[in-house]
């Protein structure tokens, strides 16, 4: 399978440049070849012919015997989905999910991108898929800026609101109630704290 770009050097050369997991896959999703990138992640000789959420232990290849895409959740897979798309010919550009895989005891969920296009090569349909990982990305857009002194909120319109109002818009669902830390209540009420 590995032998997909042999005559083609330079399309390998081109593919292995992206820094992001390319994978190129039949209709089923079954790994034809891989970059640079997808070879330090996904690494074995038994790579070539298996389906992608296999090798890349989605914790959802396990729910049905036949392995990956015949699952309960399959259908709603977007990498899966992706592939599919450029099957019919449509192109899905940097479509947001999370990839959630096994590695040993641990289960792992992987922030990413995922774009897929249809291609033809050497008379032949082919899926790129192309993976990109922004997990640090949705690690910086979860930091909240808060005024040290204050304790006001930045918006994403750099306003300034409370951390009060802020919550109520963000998380409708999450009730906050007040009260009176002890340190706050001796600053504040000295004669009525121990």
């Amino acid at each position: 399978m590995d032998k997909i770009f042999d005559g083609a050097v330079f399309m390998r050369h081109a593919l292995d440049a992206i820094p992001s997991l390319v994978l190129v896959t039949d209709d089923d999703m079954r790994i034809l070849y891989r970059n640079r990138a997808a070879q330090d992640l996904l690494k074995g000789e038994a790579i070539y012919g298996n389906k992608a959420g296999d090798i890349m232990h989605c914790i959802h290849s396990t729910d049905s015997a036949e392995g990956c895409g015949k699952g309960p959740h399959c259908a709603e897979c977007v990498v899966r989905n992706s592939v599919n798309s450029a099957f019919t010919g449509r192109k899905i550009y940097r479509q947001r999910t999370d990839i959630t895989v096994r590695t040993g005891e641990k289960t792992l969920v992987i922030p990413a991108l995922i774009s897929a296009s249809p291609f033809s090569f050497e008379g032949k349909l082919y899926s790129l898929l192309v993976i990109d990982d922004i997990s640090e990305l949705a690690e910086l857009r979860s930091l909240l800026p808060i005024c040290s002194s204050c304790k006001q909120i930045r918006t994403e319109d750099n306003k300034w609101e409370k951390v009060e109002t802020y919550m109520k818009r963000h998380m409708p669902e999450v009730s906050l109630s007040h009260g009176l830390c002890p340190a706050c209540a001796k600053k504040l009420y000295p004669d009525y704290s121990d």
